[in-house]
């Protein structure tokens, strides 16, 4: 793979090892895909839900009821049933990705830092407990409604997700475009297996905990204590973390993307666009022969460079810069020119 797709100041990069700087500028694209998103449809109020009410009658005793109680007791007393369902779900939707993103964010750079530890610990909330809800609402929007709007917070406690993880991983991937890249078992296993040692449950475990001893996989090795006397120049936990989550920020990312299409579908291109430069990504950072699917993409458009009139020519640097930072490097006079990869679609 590419060293690096210059999405991130190398300035920034030094204390990632250099064959996994792709990897993690690949999490910062999606990470900063997921902001763009939240802040288009915030930017649009694509998710205020609007209705007009039958008569003036109706008005006043909405805003009576509005006072004493709330805005979606008053929607209720009135009849507006589906427009408050519609109203809640916007607004867990938003404000859990919002949360997701900000812990995302302070972890990668954290990784950024050599404070692996500390990043683990921001990483344990978004991917085990915000991306379960995400998933719950995105493959059955009914019943995560139901529970939340009678039987919270009981119904929706982490140990009765934990009974349905598998089949609201399942479901939710089925309403992603990413069937063909991956499966439930894989994410399941991955976040929540103790005993999958190249997954991140033990790492999150010892993470958050000095000690462990109930589970056998978990258990702290004799005098010791969890990662207290870890080396931070070490690169183990570096390969063990960026192992599996590209893969994991790809489903996140298309779980969030399926969300906000239920608020407000987004133009053919603009879901094109995503789909694809998300996919490719993973490709180039687990295989270079992708930059022969991005040469194909582009044969039909006559690109030089505007320095040196030569040739664009498809480099596994260059097809890191297009898919990541739309932009690409000039191999004959290095000359650095922006590239609207996302124009194609």
């Amino acid at each position: 793979m590419p060293a690096s797709a210059h999405l991130i100041p190398r300035s920034r990069l030094k204390w990632i090892p250099n064959h996994l700087r792709l990897a993690h500028e690949y999490c910062f694209f999606l990470h900063d895909e997921g902001v763009r998103l939240l802040a288009e449809y915030e930017k649009e109020r694509a998710h205020i839900v609007s209705f007009k009410f039958k008569n003036k009658v109706e008005a006043r005793t909405f805003r009576k009821i509005s006072k004493k109680e709330d805005t979606i007791a008053a929607m209720r007393s009135l009849g507006y049933e589906v427009e408050v369902r519609r109203v809640i779900l916007n607004t867990i939707t938003l404000a859990m990705v919002s949360d997701c993103l900000h812990h995302t964010y302070e972890a990668l750079r954290c990784l950024e830092k050599r404070k692996v530890v500390v990043a683990l610990n921001l990483f344990r909330k978004p991917l085990t407990d915000n991306l379960l809800y995400l998933s719950w609402m995105l493959g059955d929007e009914d019943n995560f409604y139901s529970a939340f709007t009678m039987n919270s917070p009981s119904g929706i406690t982490p140990s009765i997700l934990k009974k349905r993880r598998s089949e609201i991983l399942a479901s939710a991937l089925q309403h992603t475009a990413l069937t063909s890249i991956m499966d439930a078992d894989f994410i399941n296993e991955t976040l929540f297996d103790q005993t999958d040692s190249s997954g991140f449950q033990l790492l999150f475990q010892h993470a958050v905990h000095l000690v462990t001893v109930q589970k056998v996989a978990l258990r702290t090795t004799s005098e010791n204590f969890n990662f207290i006397f870890k080396n931070h120049t070490d690169d183990d936990l570096y390969e063990l973390v960026y192992y599996s989550l590209p893969r994991i920020f790809l489903y996140l990312l298309h779980v969030i993307f399926g969300l906000f299409k239920r608020i407000a579908v987004p133009d053919t291109g603009s879901e094109d666009a995503f789909r694809v430069r998300s996919v490719l990504g993973l490709r180039l950072v687990e295989s270079e022969k992708y930059e022969v699917v991005i040469g194909k993409i582009l044969t039909q458009l006559p690109l030089k460079c505007p320095n040196c009139s030569s040739p664009l020519k498809i480099t596994a640097h260059n097809a890191a810069r297009l898919v990541l930072s739309e932009s690409f490097r000039c191999t004959k006079c290095r000359h650095v020119q922006p590239f609207p990869f996302s124009w194609i679609f």
